[in-house]
């Protein structure tokens, strides 16, 4: 048969003329943004020229986030981006398009006219194309197509939901098992719809290492599945979990499992070849969007864990920058008032010196759960600063409410009682918002600290107030 060109590309993909992409100036941020309003995976990158600059995709934001650290606001699509892109141009056949996905291990290429992209073909566009030419698969494109479509979401419990009871609907399957095992941890993930064993049976080694191995059709659900209850054949599809910020081969997988699914009926045996061949195409769909949800998943927990201390259980550094960020911006906007208070163990280091640094750690534990049960007002947030220090950000409050609080705090400092420490004190620092002469987070920062550092030549043991400047006509 005749292999046409992407001349008639209409007939691979409806995205002529429609390509989203988006310039490598712009921050990852937008291109998340954009992603999310076209319901896409992936973006073309234009350089100034509007010619072909790279790719963008899911993947590459959410590895160089999680490597860097750094929020998606503060990369630029340029940092993020695939280069030395594979693209194809407008008058190369459909095969060689298919052909330089495989070799390339890719799933989009951009299709290029005159050195400007004009379009994405993705490997699905290309298997849809020739499926299309095929009776007897076209019904596996179709249910493929329900599937990629309902799988939007990186919330892993939403792909695994899908997993369990979507996708057995397509392949009319009575019983699911879904499995995963954690390379790292050992721990295990079990979700079963209708199947009738015990979760001990399921979580067996030796058949979860059979079942997660090699994608088989079993005539024969065998002799502990038939005692269940349940009714072969069966067929499983095995899954794999990639940790993409590694670089090691050995350590790329990070989860393994299957689905398997079974009771399909004597339909499944005359049509085997093309269950298989829906199964191939699921495993690949799911095991892409499983990976996806699932670094997602560990870039939100990233997320919550730097805005939690470890130590003392209060906010860190990062929610003070932005706490406090926030605040200046709407005391300035309503010219309202607040107060930032830091206070500091006295004589710290020499805590750590004579009775050990766990004494050290156990003192800043109960500053950390005294001053969380002292301020009753919610909207006060804590945060360790440094060392041995705490900042509080007091909403609404004016220099004389904060001094009131934090002596308050100070008095119970004294409470505390630690084995080999005779007296606990701290020092204190207050200083009120000042909106007339151009504050911001910087100064009332720097304001308190310098209060902190009178309060401490004075002696120690006391708050030090930086009181707002009298502003004359």
């Amino acid at each position: 048969m005749l292999i046409p060109t992407l001349k008639g590309i209409k007939e691979v993909t409806d995205k002529v003329g429609e390509v989203c992409t988006i310039k490598q100036s712009y921050t990852v941020t937008a291109a998340a943004e954009k992603m999310k309003e076209h319901k896409i995976g992936s973006l073309v990158v234009l350089d100034n020229d509007g010619g072909l600059a790279g790719i963008l995709t899911e993947r590459d934001m959410l590895n160089k986030v999680l490597a860097s650290g750094n929020r998606p606001s503060e990369l630029l699509v340029r940092e993020v981006m695939t280069t030395n892109t594979i693209y194809c141009d407008f008058d190369a056949k459909i095969s060689e398009a298919e052909e330089l996905m495989y070799k390339n291990n890719i799933r989009h290429l951009p299709v290029v006219k005159d050195g400007k992209p004009i379009s994405m073909i993705s490997s699905r566009d290309v298997i849809a194309y020739w499926l299309r030419h095929n009776e007897a698969m076209r019904d596996a494109a179709e249910q493929l197509t329900m599937i990629s479509t309902h799988l939007k979401s990186l919330n892993f419990d939403d792909v695994v939901d899908l997993a369990v009871n979507e996708i057995p609907k397509d392949f009319k399957a009575e019983q699911t098992v879904f499995c995963l095992n954690s390379t790292k941890t050992g721990s295990s993930t079990l979700y079963r719809n209708g199947c009738p064993l015990s979760e001990g049976e399921l979580l067996d080694e030796k058949r979860f290492d059979k079942l997660s191995d090699t994608p088989e059709i079993f005539k024969d659900c065998g002799q502990t599945c038939k005692e269940a209850g349940c009714s072969g054949p069966r067929l499983v599809i095995p899954l794999e979990i990639r940790n993409q910020c590694s670089t090691d081969d050995d350590k790329q997988v990070s989860d393994k499992g299957y689905l398997c699914m079974c009771g399909f009926g004597q339909r499944f045996l005359e049509k085997s070849e093309l269950y298989l061949y829906k199964a191939s195409l699921v495993q690949e769909v799911l095991n892409i969007n499983l990976t996806n949800a699932k670094l997602y998943q560990n870039y939100q927990q990233a997320r919550r864990d730097s805005e939690i201390d470890p130590l003392t259980g209060v906010g860190t550094r990062r929610v003070l920058k932005k706490a406090l960020e926030a605040e200046c911006e709407r005391s300035s906007r309503y010219n309202r008032s607040f107060c930032l208070g830091i206070i500091d163990v006295d004589n710290f280091k020499r805590i750590n010196d004579s009775i050990g640094h766990p004494a050290g750690d156990a003192t800043l534990r109960q500053i950390a759960y005294l001053m969380r049960e002292n301020i009753r007002k919610t909207d006060v947030i804590i945060t360790r600063y440094g060392g041995d220090e705490f900042v509080l950000l007091m909403p609404e409050t004016k220099l004389d409410g904060g001094k009131i609080l934090m002596e308050r705090l100070r008095k119970c400092v004294k409470s505390i009682s630690i084995h080999g420490l005779k007296s606990l004190s701290i020092s204190c620092g207050l200083a009120e918002w000042d909106n007339e002469v151009d504050d911001s987070p910087k100064s009332i920062l720097n304001r308190a600290d310098s209060a902190l550092y009178a309060a401490k030549e004075k002696g120690k043991d006391r708050v030090s107030c930086n009181r707002p400047m009298i502003h004359t006509v």
